[in-house]
């Protein structure tokens, strides 16, 4: 990542991480780095974070699929152990508000991430959902145990088991996202003038508010659960199949194609795409 200053108090930090933005050791690393030293609260923290991505197609994507192809090994939890903690760093640094600003594709992983950040601001480019259910594995980065809390049990139902898709207005309705915004640099003048907004205001204010609202969240354990659910499942027959046709189908499209489709594209799992995306 990369980082900018666009006034006191708030930093933007810029995800850049290969032709889809993947979840993975790399972009583990970079955030924990970023991140870690936030807990120690000075003058210079800020109190505003906006996530953004230099990639106009991906704001943040899956983890890197080709991993569910080997054994569960150490290092492979490792992975794992390290994105249970930097999702709860972003919820129980509450001196600091982390805003994801859309405006690219975000799924599997990077769903799960931005679900579990303070606010969501989307443009006419982002499209974010959880596909792994097509691939008989869950979305067990906090997806489920976010999305739950976030749309209700019913509707995270519905766009889980059925691994559909949000577009902005739809996720808008649902409140997966604060606020749609019909043109890039609207979206970007949008969540600025916000997080100046925010910035003024004494620090004491933030912490308490993110504090008392973080009892909305699920509980700590639930991440745990999640990862072994997941675990339990990827080296299952039907799973490891479904992990290789959608790598075959990734590999085989130009121009991430399949990637760009991914909440439809998914479908030809079964035989069921068109070749078109949204």
């Amino acid at each position: 990542m990369t980082y900018t200053y666009p006034s006191p108090n708030i930093t933007r930090a810029t995800i850049n991480n290969g032709p889809v933005n993947y979840v993975d050791r790399l972009f583990a690393d970079d955030l924990l780095d970023f991140l870690v030293p936030l807990q120690n609260v000075t003058d210079a923290t800020p109190k505003v974070v906006i996530f953004d991505s230099s990639n106009p197609n991906f704001f943040l994507g899956h983890i890197d699929m080709r991993t569910l192809k080997t054994p569960i090994t150490d290092e492979k939890k490792q992975l794992g152990a390290d994105y249970i903690r930097f999702t709860q760093l972003l919820q129980n640094i509450t001196s600091t508000i982390f805003i994801a600003e859309i405006d690219g594709r975000a799924f599997g992983a990077g769903n799960e991430i931005a679900a579990q950040m303070d606010m969501r601001f989307v443009g006419p480019n982002a499209r974010t959902g959880s596909f792994e259910e097509a691939l008989g594995l869950i979305a067990g980065g906090g997806g489920q145990t976010y999305m739950g809390s976030i749309l209700g049990k019913a509707k995270a139902m519905e766009y889980l088991l059925a691994a559909k898709s949000f577009t902005g207005p739809e996720g808008e309705a649902l409140g997966l996202f604060n606020k749609y915004y019909d043109d890039s640099q609207g979206l970007k003048d949008g969540v600025l003038e916000l997080a100046k907004r925010i910035s003024l205001f004494p620090r004491v204010a933030v912490n308490q508010t993110k504090s008392v609202l973080s009892f909305l969240n699920p509980p700590n354990d639930a991440f745990q659960l999640d990862f072994e659910a997941f675990y339990a499942i990827e080296q299952g027959p039907e799973q490891q199949a479904n992990v290789r046709k959608f790598l075959t189908l990734s590999e085989d499209q130009n121009d991430n194609h399949y990637e760009l489709g991914l909440g439809e594209s998914v479908m030809a799992l079964y035989d069921k795409w068109d070749g078109s995306i949204a």
